[in-house]
């Protein structure tokens, strides 16, 4: 009788879905991608997330010149895995023509903004998109969407600019989870473990397909900021086992490294991280903690993404001025109330991943 139940409100949810795309209403469609269990289904996120992305709002004519990360990402695509789900093959043949298209889509948007940095992660940001979509084109403009008005401050000349929205993490946990935040004080733990958690939307982190693409509905339809929300608010679920953790260094950064991948309850946490961006804004945030680039993809996005029409496309530096150079290019980061970086290299150095130790150095080098 529950399953028959259950059943039924999917099907009420899918029509109420599929009604929504038809009839473009944005409004509700962006409710049922936060709320519940999102977009439901692969077929209906491939028609609703280019509505929800502003597909052709921007005109940009790019560059056939090559891009000087072009080199990382032909590093970092080989070793790209596609999730786990029935509805994905992956045979050999599968996966590496995945990857040819992911490469080529990773490329594009580089070459069509060449004032982006590639990150090691947005490669992996990108492949759940291209999963959904089946082909480049889709993908393309969905990556470019996603990286002009989402990730842009991850795709700044150095990472300084993440670090500081890692640090408005342990702003968020000293108010909502004090005993985790202290133990972490305490240990000397820098916010590390959630990196790839912001930078990867947690696809790096999390193997089912379902699970990632439920994220994806999320933050698509949320400010850029809310993957920090959504990491404070995974924690704060987890506090429990957190706190019953070795009281270790290494022990415990591992340890809040695999919450993603142990958590079920994703539909809970992202619900607790709406309402924690509604008690603690980004505004509010920053006074409490870190002062974020006046032209941050955070302190932007509500003046430049309530002005994308598909109808009167327009070139992104109408929106945001770039002059040839990152936004962030001359933008210094300004901390306050915040634990030193200074030794994060250092204290970094013991941990197991070779992935924390590189951003480690790349930080040590800004």
């Amino acid at each position: 009788m529950e399953n028959r139940r259950r059943r039924r409100k999917s099907v009420s949810r899918v029509t109420q879905i599929s009604q929504a795309i038809k009839g473009r209403d944005l409004a509700t469609l962006k409710d049922l991608a936060r709320t519940g269990a999102g977009l439901e289904t692969t077929r209906l996120r491939r028609r609703a997330w280019p509505l929800l992305l502003n597909f052709r709002s921007l005109v940009d004519p790019g560059t056939t010149s090559l891009h000087p990360d072009e080199g990382q990402v032909d590093l970092d695509v080989p070793r790209t895995g596609l999730p786990k789900s029935r509805e994905i093959r992956h045979t050999e043949h599968a996966v590496q023509r995945r990857q040819e298209q992911l490469r080529s889509t990773v490329v594009s948007v580089l070459r069509m903004y060449p004032w982006l940095s590639y990150y090691q992660g947005f490669h992996e940001l990108t492949m759940p998109f291209l999963c959904v979509f089946g082909s480049e084109k889709p993908t393309q403009e969905a990556m470019r969407m996603v990286a002009l008005f989402f990730v842009r401050d991850a795709m700044s000349p150095g990472l300084e600019h993440v670090m500081q929205q890692l640090q408005l993490l342990y702003v968020l946990l000293k108010a909502i989870a004090p005993n985790v935040h202290n133990l972490l004080e305490e240990l000397q733990v820098p916010p590390f473990f959630a990196i790839s958690w912001v930078l990867t939307w947690f696809a790096h982190d999390v193997d089912d397909f379902a699970s990632i693409c439920r994220i994806y509905d999320f933050l698509i339809v949320s400010p850029p900021m809310q993957v920090v929300y959504v990491a404070a608010a995974l924690v704060k679920h987890s506090e429990r086992e957190v706190l019953a953790m070795e009281r270790d260094f290494a022990m415990v950064h591992t340890g809040l490294t695999k919450l993603p991948q142990q958590t079920k309850e994703w539909d809970s946490v992202l619900e607790d991280s709406w309402y924690l961006k509604s008690e603690y804004p980004e505004t509010k945030l920053q006074q409490m903690g870190c002062m974020l680039a006046r032209k941050s993809a955070v302190n932007t996005f509500a003046a430049t993404w309530t002005r994308l029409d598909p109808a009167r496309p327009l070139p992104f530096t109408a929106l945001v001025a770039t002059k040839a150079n990152h936004p962030l290019a001359e933008a210094t980061p300004t901390v306050k109330n915040a634990t030193s970086t200074a030794q994060w290299p250092l204290v970094i150095a013991t941990m197991a991943s070779a992935t924390m130790i590189m951003y480690a150095y790349l930080l040590a080098q800004t």
